[in-house]
């Protein structure tokens, strides 16, 4: 299926925005925010409305056969055809707690999906033995942002998590769902070197309100920020860690991470020049920035 210069939208009634938790800071020097346009501006893109069928859509991969492959937040991954027909959703995805900004998030193919039908997903897991539900925004702020901070460290309220699966020839499930990596779960990169960076998780939950990265500096103790803030997490497809991670010297952080300090970082892509991992963060200060993560 041809696609050169045409973006293909795949449109839905989005749920309602969460209000928004940060503060606009001021820049540091007039322009700073502010990037200029472009010497030249980008042609048009040619928008073709696929479907309006689907409630809340976060990710999108372009399958062999001609189809769309889509996740939806809700906890529902679909196979969209060109013109139009949505499928059912595609059974056996592990169980998925939708709440506040979690739920299921991207999905990547391998590489070799062709020939082995591997692909890889980001989603929230719910705790042990809690049924996968929809809940209220609530439930994920108010009620237990507002705990006191040690009575939060006790809270098991779900895990991100990263899997890998094998799509079945028809399209209909997902088989030898297979848990990678956990504490983070929102975009999935493929690396020149064949490894998998994925990004997420403002784990706000595990340190302490003047350490949450909004309204105060959190520099002053590290370790905190490489084990609960943003941060990228880089592991091979089997799950197994790379022998050359960056902090795997450093007992106090988990081996799987490659970059911290970031908020939630939630866009992510290979500069294809460099090689290098840009992502867009929702701020370690406050701000909606983009940011060149290394080790």
């Amino acid at each position: 299926m041809k696609m050169t210069a045409v973006a293909i939208a795949i449109t839905a009634a989005m749920l309602p925005a969460v209000q928004a938790q940060t503060f606009k800071p001021k820049p540091a020097f007039a322009g700073q925010t502010e990037a200029p346009p472009p010497a030249k501006p980008s042609a048009a893109f040619s928008v073709q409305t696929i479907t309006a069928r689907l409630s809340g859509p976060w990710s999108l991969a372009f399958l062999p056969d001609g189809n769309f492959l889509v996740t939806e937040s809700n906890g529902a991954m679909r196979t969209i055809r060109p013109d139009g027909v949505v499928s059912a959703p595609i059974s056996g995805l592990p169980p998925i707690k939708v709440v506040a900004a979690q739920g299921l998030h991207d999905v990547l193919l391998d590489p070799d999906f062709a020939r082995n039908r591997l692909l890889y997903f980001t989603y929230f897991s719910p705790p042990r033995g809690e049924a996968p539900a929809i809940w209220p925004n609530e439930f994920f702020y108010e009620k237990v942002w507002t705990r006191p901070f040690a009575e939060r460290r006790t809270m098991d309220i779900g895990m991100e998590r990263a899997a890998r699966a094998r799509l079945s020839e028809d399209n209909r499930s997902l088989q030898d769902v297979q848990p990678l990596a956990e504490s983070a779960e929102r975009r999935l990169v493929l690396a020149r070197d064949g490894t998998l960076f994925i990004t997420g998780a403002d784990r706000f939950r595990f340190y302490d309100s003047d350490l949450d990265g909004v309204e105060h500096d959190f520099t002053a103790d590290p370790d905190i920020r490489r084990n609960y803030s943003g941060r990228v997490l880089r592991i091979n497809r089997d799950g197994s860690i790379p022998k050359d991670n960056p902090w795997l010297g450093r007992p106090t952080v988990p081996p799987a991470t490659f970059a911290h300090g970031l908020r939630d970082p939630e866009g992510a892509a290979i500069n294809p020049t460099t090689g290098e991992l840009w992502v867009t963060d929702h701020g370690p200060q406050g701000a909606d920035e983009i940011n060149i993560t290394r080790p």
